[in-house]
């Protein structure tokens, strides 16, 4: 408010500057052209001492607190000059031009004040005027030459000029002080209405904001207009970079083209629409883009695209389908291994029966030895098979994985897997080690990878196992000192790989298990100097003992 108050006080202060220097150009022409010789025009007083109250208030309005205080100084000021030029020109008759300024006087003083202090103006505007005019009239001040027939003048047309004034004061302070209050009460509206703008854009901005999609707006021809942030951040941009650019050279598809993007929004059918795209960093992403038109549906208004990273979901669907496969598998692969092991077992069984029978030959033997042997390592090979195809049971909890290995590495120490010219070492460093885990099938991944160690070492050597944390990883590591692995290495990992012994499954069920905790697993090998696995988990944070 003060500072609206300012800026009248300012136009009020610049329209009497402009005023009164008009004043001073008609006095000096009017001085120039007059045949009588005057030395000092009385118009000269009422100017200079307006430029020198225009001065002061410029500095007042600067200084002062109060700016109400000036507004009504510099009315009263006002009229009071204006009564100094009706004095010096004259007041009434012919000579009553400047009795005008008083109505403009009371308007300004309308505008800036109160409707009852508007009247108040007016009625002190009516009071100098009849004042002066009396004053003059009964001698009281001195007669300027203008008002030689004011004292010969009839007295009721004395009273018709101050009723003259009088009623159009009155007349400009009404209208004036309604003016002003409808001004105040717009300018109010405005203002509020600018506030609950500005609060409804802030609002939007920050809703737009808050979106976790992208939503990005382009023109008819598919130019960006606007990007919000978290849409930004998506596409690994600046949004100031990508206003004005097309929707196809940002996002990389010609399925957006202005003419895609213009049949999208005619057939809602093909709306909705996925697509790749690489981030300037390299990474690559699914986007879901959905296109709809603006302006509720204008033909050629623009296009709205909310975009969502689709890149997880993917991950996990094709995570469900490959469990969803593996799951059938394993399905079809139970009542396969049900209608195999039927007949297996009748077989191993009678074979042992006719092991059993004291007049068989020594080749006879033999070969019920042998198919005795091979009907447990298909029983074997169907066993893994199983766990191999069949998806993984109970969920993963925090788990201690140094006495999971522990306790493992004392069974493996008593099992008959390791002979007389074996040795089992185990370090740990560094505990806990608190991973995400199932502790049977870490368990398992250990069984598989020291019996393989151990198998590797026929005639003897030391198999050492190592727990040690590296950086936020768990490092499991089981060395040998075998025969080690050439070139088909590389292979190891994948089913029915291994050699003539096992069934070729351990190491891939290792694998499995291993990225199902979102692990990692490498081998490292050199021919007849031995092989070094390395498992590597995702450890919690925990308090590290000391």
């Amino acid at each position: 408010m003060d500072q609206t108050l300012e800026r009248r006080l300012t136009r009020l202060m610049l329209f009497r500057v402009v005023m009164v220097t008009t004043l001073l150009l008609i006095a000096v022409y009017v001085e120039a052209v007059s045949e009588t010789v005057l030395r000092v025009n009385p118009l000269y007083f009422p100017i200079i001492a307006t430029y020198c109250l225009t001065i002061v208030y410029s500095l007042a309005v600067r200084f002062l607190p109060r700016l109400e205080v000036q507004a009504y100084v510099q009315v009263v000021l006002d009229l009071l000059i204006i009564t100094g030029l009706v004095y010096v020109t004259g007041g009434v008759g012919a000579r009553a031009g400047f009795t005008l300024l008083y109505p403009i006087s009371v308007l300004s003083g309308s505008i800036f004040l109160s409707r009852g202090h508007g009247l108040g103006v007016a009625g002190l505007a009516t009071f100098l005027y009849a004042s002066i005019l009396g004053a003059v009239r009964v001698g009281w001040v001195s007669a300027p030459p203008v008002f030689s027939e004011l004292p010969q003048m009839p007295l009721r047309h004395v009273f018709y000029s101050v009723f003259v004034v009088g009623v159009s004061c009155l007349t400009v302070a009404l209208i004036g002080s309604y003016l002003s209050g409808s001004l105040r009460s717009a300018g109010a509206q405005l203002e509020e209405a600018a506030e609950r703008m500005a609060d409804l854009r802030e609002l939007n901005a920050l809703i737009v904001n808050s979106i976790q999609s992208g939503l990005l707006t382009a023109d008819a021809s598919g130019r960006i207009l606007s990007i919000n942030e978290f849409g930004a951040v998506i596409l690994g941009q600046k949004g100031g970079g990508i206003r004005g650019r097309s929707v196809r050279e940002v996002l990389g598809s010609r399925l957006l083209d202005p003419a895609a993007l213009e049949a999208r929004d005619m057939d809602r059918s093909l709306a909705r629409l996925e697509i790749p795209y690489q981030r300037p960093d390299g990474d690559v992403l699914d986007l879901g883009v959905s296109v709809t038109p603006l302006a509720g549906g204008a033909p050629k208004s623009g296009h709205l695209l909310v975009f969502q990273n689709l890149t997880e979901i993917k991950r996990l669907e094709h995570e469900v389908q490959v469990k969803e496969k593996l799951a059938a598998v394993g399905e079809m692969a139970a009542h396969l291994a049900h209608e195999i092991r039927n007949p297996l077992g009748s077989i191993s069984g009678s074979a042992q029966v006719l092991m059993s029978e004291p007049n068989i030959s020594a080749e006879q033997a033999r070969l019920l030895s042998i198919i005795t042997k091979e009907s447990k390592r298909l029983s074997d090979a169907l066993n893994q098979f199983l766990f191999q195809a069949r998806p993984s049971g109970r969920p993963p909890a925090p788990v201690d994985i140094g006495p999971v290995i522990a306790e493992a590495v004392t069974l493996l120490r008593n099992g008959p897997e390791v002979g007389p010219r074996h040795a089992v070492e185990f370090q740990s460093k560094d505990g806990p080690h608190v991973c995400l885990a199932d502790p049977d099938q870490i368990s398992q991944v250990f069984w598989n990878l020291a019996r393989n160690g151990l198998e590797a070492m026929p005639h003897g050597g030391v198999l050492r196992v190592g727990l040690a944390r590296a950086g936020g990883d768990l490092r499991l590591t089981i060395r040998d000192e075998g025969r080690g692995m050439g070139v088909e290495g590389r292979r190891v990992f994948e089913p029915f790989q291994a050699g003539a012994m096992g069934t070729g499954l351990g190491l891939s069920i290792v694998y499995r298990i291993v990225r199902e905790h979102r692990g990692d697993i490498s081998v490292r090998s050199v021919p007849d100097r031995g092989t070094e696995v390395e498992v590597r988990l995702p450890l919690l944070q925990t308090a590290v003992a000391v």
